[in-house]
């Protein structure tokens, strides 16, 4: 039996907001999440509008999705090793490194506890975002790749799914800062950031975007192209849509593809790459179509 919960809306307020104040532990994304879930109803309806705003005594259910079983750590696959570095999949869903919360599982703790020995976090990966995740197994490496990440002599390749025909190449700089669990351009005073994107196929009002940022600003790939007006599928944060018409998009459709980079030890080139997830593969292909899937990614290389 699901369980639900059942609360009293609160006049002039958002849904997304009034769920997230109401039920302990939530945020706006999650509430939002919910919502697109089918897991809502308003005075015995279903809910699909997060942005729903209350009049105030409405009889409002929630039917929350299942917690993962906290005692599981997530399948964290080795797509790249050698003695001095470890790339890894990052899945959806799990931090790169510590967060606030300490008890929280996150890719590095959860390696260090597999392998046994300490590893240092050289870059990060959003929370939904999927791919390749660099850790060094020694102090020396990962200072030494932490500059190489500071001095942009690593490449990075991302995939996206966005909303809208994109050009065939674009180039976008800004200047941005954080704020309120956001990022914002600003004319002056942020961070200068800089991404060259790719559109690699295109149909149904989508597209398959290749992404390479020459700097690395929190949510920089994601900023560059809400603000070019093709916002990542399932990224509502920036106005990515969270539903394609019955279909709910459940994270922001965002792929580490690549790394490429010179070894700080050995000095050789390497190249390493994580494989399209099973939920980003199946939105594109069903999106784009199997053949125009397959020929776009076929010709993206990292590094």
């Amino acid at each position: 039996m699901k369980k639900r919960l059942t609360l009293t809306g609160c006049s002039g307020e958002r849904l997304d907001r009034f769920l997230a104040g109401a039920v302990p532990g939530t945020s706006r994304r999650r509430a939002k999440r919910w919502v697109d879930g089918r897991r809502v109803w308003v005075d015995g309806r279903i809910e699909l509008m997060a942005s729903r705003v209350l009049r105030g005594g409405e009889r409002i259910e929630v039917e929350p999705e299942p917690e993962p079983d906290a005692g599981e750590p997530p399948e964290i696959p080795v797509v790249w090793e050698d003695e001095h570095l470890l790339a890894v999949d990052k899945p959806a869903g799990i931090p790169s490194g510590p967060t606030r919360d300490p008890r929280r599982a996150h890719v590095q703790s959860v390696l260090e506890t597999r392998l046994g020995r300490s590893l240092m976090l050289v870059h990060r990966l959003d929370l939904d975002t999927t791919g390749v995740l660099l850790l060094a197994k020694d102090p020396e490496t990962g200072a030494a790749l932490a500059r190489m990440f500071r001095e942009r002599t690593v490449t990075k390749t991302y995939l996206a799914l966005v909303r809208g025909r994109p050009p065939k190449a674009f180039r976008v700089i800004s200047h941005l800062r954080e704020g309120h669990g956001r990022v914002h351009v600003v004319r002056a005073g942020g961070m200068r950031s800089e991404t060259r994107f790719e559109t690699l196929a295109w149909a149904r009002g989508m597209a398959l975007v290749k992404a390479v940022p020459r700097t690395g600003r929190m949510h920089q790939i994601r900023v560059h192209l809400a603000g070019e007006g093709f916002p990542i599928l399932g990224d509502p944060v920036y106005g990515g849509p969270s539903r394609l018409g019955s279909r709910v998009v459940a994270r922001q459709m965002l792929h580490a593809f690549g790394l490429g980079f010179r070894h700080p030890v050995s000095g050789e080139a390497v190249r390493v790459v994580a494989p399209v997830p099973p939920d980003f593969r199946g939105l594109a292909r069903s999106l784009l179509g199997p053949d125009r899937w397959r020929l776009a990614v076929a010709g993206v290389r990292p590094g």
